[in-house]
């Protein structure tokens, strides 16, 4: 089995590389391969849609560094993000593309979990003062915000982390499991990046789990993440 953990610097400098080409630097001091791991697949998705006719946009730097959000805790108006655009006809449509925001289950409105990325209607973050028993505030994305989202794991695939993810997108998207007509504008697929290499039964499970569901399973990202997400490539990727 591959080793699923890649050289931090090579990771690091794999984010940086599209920050720089993008006019701006990273912020975080994170150390954890895991956290580069995240910001890589950020930027990928970021790619996804650069590569699908949407206009790009860095939003919110801070200090001019772009500042991903490697947790789940904290305000995202204190992290960056990008906005991405698209025209059709007279209509233009505008996206925000963000990193650990919580999120409103699709059945129930008290409940919340919070995926890796998420694609959302823009200024849809909203407050709640009564979340914690404290005065702190919780900070949240209502589920009808979301278009799509994806989940980044830095294993070798295994089946309990494959089939967790529908139960997943179950919860916060179970009308994206099933193909929809596509309104032209064309978002990822629910999507989970992996990034170590599967062996043969992860595979079967892969590829039966992409024949029942509308859902992208991506693994061995830290060899292929590059050509996973080229601009040729991404049109075998599944939309909505």
């Amino acid at each position: 089995m591959a080793n699923p953990f890649k050289d931090l610097n090579e990771l690091k400098r794999d984010v940086e590389v599209y920050l720089r080409k993008n006019r701006s630097s990273i912020y975080n001091n994170a150390k954890r391969i895991s956290d580069f791991f995240e910001m890589a697949c950020y930027n990928n998705i970021v790619r996804f849609y650069e590569n699908n006719g949407y206009d790009v946009q860095i939003k919110n730097l801070l200090k001019n560094k772009f500042c991903y959000k490697c947790t789940t805790a904290g305000n995202p108006i204190n992290y960056s993000y990008f906005e991405v655009t698209r025209k059709v006809g007279a209509i233009r449509f505008i996206f925000e593309i963000r990193h650990n925001i919580n999120i409103q289950s699709y059945h129930t409105e008290d409940t919340f979990t919070t995926p890796d990325i998420c694609v959302l209607k823009p200024y849809s973050i909203r407050e709640d003062e009564t979340f914690y028993e404290s005065k702190m505030k919780y900070y949240y994305a209502a589920n009808k915000d979301l278009i799509s989202f994806c989940e980044v794991k830095n294993f070798n695939p295994y089946p309990e982390l494959l089939f967790n993810f529908i139960g997943v997108v179950n919860e916060l998207k179970p009308n994206l499991l099933k193909k929809r007509t596509n309104c032209g504008l064309r978002h990822i697929a629910t999507t989970l990046m992996v990034s170590g290499k599967s062996n043969k039964h992860a595979d079967r499970i892969i590829k039966n789990l992409q024949l029942r569901y509308h859902i992208n399973v991506l693994s061995d990202l830290f060899a292929i993440g590059g050509a996973t997400f080229g601009r040729y490539a991404t049109n075998r990727l599944k939309t909505v």
